[in-house]
């Protein structure tokens, strides 16, 4: 059920009804984001989505926050260039609550000047944390690039001179001026009762005053007229590159044709760049094509990540690609899978309410017309080879080229290269749109994705036990048509001889089978727009699989193909590990993972989980191909396999076909996990320097296992202590405005874990950081916690928990991961009964076993506290 209509005060609201799953979206969408500022307005828009969580007519600081954790809710907002989304998801239960909490955010803001104050602080170190990312400083770099002149070129989070700044006044009139009904559509997706919810939104939204909206111009980017290089050297090991050329608005008719173009060229393992530039040999860290499609004109770009030794032999094969799609038309084949990629969205991007309700709200917002997802998907369907051919001649012009980099050293050099490159494009282009051909005929039968209508609603959910020894959980789910299909065994670093063996399996293990190459096995994936992954870690190995009920049978062969028979060509041995070596240079690019592997290590010393995943550069040399199949064969038999099915599946049938198809598969009835002792002797500081503008730093005690009964206490205090409305939040954040970023942390393992709290602030603050981090996980041991405080804390935890299940793949990986370390299988289903059973009582007891403990204090910044 869609509905649409109006307030007396001219606030739009859409209503989208779906009983998926017992969840409301909330979501208040306001046309107005950075581009709407002016000169000395930078960054108020972010500022202000930060300030309306600040206190309200009605409610102080942190009170909207704990109302809507306490009663099992998530809330948050975003800024763009174009708008600010405040949004809340919440059990359908408290949908009332969560509808008065958006609007007293939005609505009926204080903007203390205290808070004011205090807010600033946090931002400003928000921004200190953009600029230590490589990625969002070369985004940065790209859109004042693209734009010269128009607003989108500066950042949505302002300027650090403006938010010091700011006054009141200046940030009082702009909300004002653009925060009024008017420029407002409030979008309610989910189980909502439909009796009521009308006059709900009236009762709260009603209220808004119909102030007169202020129109902001927009300054136009001027047309190019010649290409344009932007090459920065950044304090970074990543070197990121964009290619990039202006296109117009997203409701111009070109933009569908334009959509498949990047799909085809750069999406997906099977896209025309990843086979030369990643598959084929690893000349670049990452590579891809997309449409940045905002309110006004937009641009095409292919961004790729590389080592700058590889840039000549990078450039040569984007010259090619580029003159392949310029000269001829793409093939059938690659048309259909961008075709049956895009369809597959309305499946899994809607599978939440949260996900329904963005995509209303963004269709609403750019169209004006938030059923425009249908007209866009037939004119997807639509576009032919040609006007793909057609639209790449009419943007990808050579007068049109914007070539922006942030490298790590030798700008002008690199600059030298790109004009050269340049130079042979244009001359390319003349040669290229020049060509004619006629589109190739399709050599396959072309399956479209079929509509989806069951009376099924209900199904089983119980666990077998296979003929050949392995574990089958199956959980059936109608309401749509995905399928989650899982299998892991207890593996990794326990087990690993060689450090970083279980990740270089791990990234290799998927990449192909018997019957089909790499290339092949994309192509085939990619083309029933599904998806297969494998992945280890400290405990298990395993493989995934997640699509649409209507290509289970090719999905699920491959699948076992891969499962029982592991190729691991030597070249892709060779090239993964290549690829971990890389990963491990640039690790010096995220202090904060730097952070947390100095604690693990020296929290954990020789016990298995102090080694990194990764490895080391020797341990991954030292790898060969008969160390990676031993470790496959120590670890996957019939009696340590545990597998997990959900979604729209025929139970019978799966299992007739799983007896047949694992019955090849070894069962080593000896196999044993190794048990580990673990113990902290002593307490650790530990520091390394960084030039980052930030420290970032975790105090941490060693933790539970598993099994571990008092697990779900533990899940009590992590919660007393996170989210918006917890204390670590309020005290160090609302309060001191020490950091953007401070949570808990914790990790549970098979005999060994960690409790952590984690902060990024500015180095001068680390020292009254770790001083506060200590004094509220003292508090956790000397003070009983409040009944209302754990009623909060246990509603946030079971709320969060059943809307992280909303997703059929959620579903699968937490009864996979409860099956495989003994956990019950149903158990994900008993969670609130096993919250609720804690008392405050179980809290103090089980905070003074930890956090009277040996302690690790990780830092990793420029200043050491201590």
């Amino acid at each position: 059920m869609y509905k649409k209509f109006q307030l007396d005060n001219g606030m739009n609201v859409i209503l989208v009804e779906s009983h998926k799953s017992p969840v409301v979206s909330v979501q208040l969408w306001v046309k107005t984001g950075s581009a709407d500022e002016v000169k000395g307005e930078e960054g108020l828009s972010h500022f202000i989505e930060h300030l309306v969580f600040k206190g309200t007519r009605k409610f102080k600081v942190g009170e909207i926050a704990s109302i809507i954790e306490g009663s099992g809710g998530e809330l948050n907002a975003y800024t763009s260039f174009d708008q600010t989304v405040f949004y809340v998801t919440i059990s359908n239960k408290f949908t009332e609550v969560g509808l008065e909490a958006v609007s007293e955010m939005v609505g009926f803001p204080k903007f203390e000047a205290e808070e004011i104050d205090n807010e600033r602080e946090v931002v400003l170190e928000e921004i200190k944390r953009g600029l230590d990312s490589p990625d969002r400083q070369a985004s940065q770099l790209l859109f004042s690039t693209m734009y010269s002149k128009h607003p989108y070129g500066r950042p949505v989070i302002g300027y650090e001179k403006v938010v010091k700044n700011v006054s009141r006044k200046k940030i009082l009139n702009y909300f004002h001026s653009r925060y009024v009904p008017t420029n407002m559509t409030l979008v309610v997706t989910g189980a909502f009762d439909k009796k009521t919810i009308k006059n709900d939104i009236k009762k709260y939204y009603s209220e808004f005053v119909d102030e007169k909206l202020e129109k902001r111009k927009r300054e136009k980017e001027p047309k190019q007229e010649k290409p344009k290089i932007k090459i920065k050297t950044g304090a970074f090991k990543k070197n990121s590159m964009y290619l990039s050329w202006p296109i117009p608005k997203i409701n111009h008719k070109d933009i569908p044709a334009l959509e498949l173009l990047a799909l085809i060229f750069g999406q997906g393992d099977s896209s025309r760049l990843m086979g030369p530039l990643r598959i084929e040999k690893p000349l670049v860290h990452s590579v891809g094509s997309s449409l940045y499609t905002p309110l006004d004109k937009g641009f095409f770009t292919t961004s790729f990540s590389l080592n700058m030794e590889n840039i000549n032999e990078v450039l040569k094969i984007l010259l090619e690609q580029f003159e392949s799609l310029l000269s001829k038309h793409v093939s059938s084949e690659e048309l259909f899978k961008a075709k049956i990629i895009m369809d597959s969205d309305d499946y899994y991007s809607l599978e939440t309410v949260g996900g329904l309700a963005q995509k209303v709200g963004n269709y609403e917002h750019l169209f004006d017309d938030y059923k425009y997802s249908e007209k866009f998907k037939k004119q997807i369907h639509a576009v032919t080879a040609g006007e793909i051919l057609s639209v790449a001649r009419k943007y990808l012009k050579p007068q049109l080229i914007s070539f922006v980099g942030m490298v790590s050293e030798q700008d002008a050099e690199v600059k030298k290269m790109i004009k050269k490159w340049i130079k042979n494009y244009e001359a390319m282009y003349v040669v290229a749109k020049k060509q004619k051909n006629n589109q190739e005929k399709s050599k396959q039968k072309q399956t479209k994705i079929k509509n989806y209508k069951t009376s099924l609603k209900e199904g089983a959910f119980k666990k077998l036990q296979l003929k050949c020894g392995a574990s089958l959980v199956v959980k059936q789910d109608f309401e749509t048509p995905l399928i989650s299909f899982k299998a892991a065994c207890l593996s990794g670093v326990r087990v690993e001889k060689i450090p970083g063996s279980i990740q270089l399996l791990s990234n290799i293990w998927a990449t192909e089978t018997k019957n089909l190459s790499e290339l092949e096995l994309y192509h085939t994936v990619d083309s029933m727009a599904a998806a297969i992954s494998s992945f280890g870690g400290r405990n298990t190995i395993g493989l995934s699989m997640n699509c649409l009920n209507q290509f289970q049978k090719p999905m699920r062969d491959i699948f076992i193909d891969m499962l029982k028979a592991p190729v691991l060509s030597q070249d892709i041995i060779d090239r993964e590990r290549h690829m971990l070596k890389e990963q491990l240079k640039r690790r010096s690019d995220n202090p904060a993972q730097m952070a947390v592997l100095q604690f693990t290590e020296n929290l954990f010393q020789e016990h298995p989980y102090s080694i990194d995943l990764l490895g080391t550069e020797d341990s991954l040399d030292s790898i060969n191909k008969k160390d990676l199949l031993d470790l496959y064969y120590n670890s996957v038999s019939t009696d340590n396999l545990n597998i997990v099915l959900t979604g729209a599946v025929n139970i019978e049938e799966w299992v007739k076909y799983l007896e047949h198809a694992l019955k090849d598969i070894p069962k080593a009835s000896d196999f044993r996990q190794k048990k580990f002792n673990f113990s902290l002797p002593q307490s650790k500081q530990l520091y390394t320097h960084s030039d980052k503008n930030q420290s970032h730093i975790l105090l941490g005690y060693p933790g539970l296992t598993f099994k571990d009964d008092k697990r779900y206490t533990l899940s009590l205090i992590q919660a007393i202590l996170s989210g918006q409305g917890g204390r670590l939040f309020l005290e160090l954040r609302d309060k001191e405005s020490l950091a953007y970023s401070v949570a808990p942390l914790r990790m549970e393992g098979i005999d060994a874990g960690y409790f952590a709290t984690y902060i990024g602030c500015s180095p001068e603050k680390g020292k009254k950081a770790i001083k506060m981090l200590k004094e509220e996980l003292k508090k956790l041991v000397t003070d009983k916690v409040s009944e209302e405080e754990i009623l909060r804390a246990k509603r946030y935890l079971i709320g969060s928990h059943d809307i992280d299940l909303q997703k059929n793949s959620s579903v699968a990986t937490s009864i996979l991961f409860d099956d495989i370390y003994d956990v019950p299988f149903d158990e994900t289903y008993k969670f609130a009964e096993k919250i609720n059973s804690v008392t405050a009582k179980d809290v103090q007891a089980l905070s003074k076993e930890l956090f009277l403990q040996e302690e690790v204090i990780s830092v990793v910044g420029s200043i050491k506290p201590w």
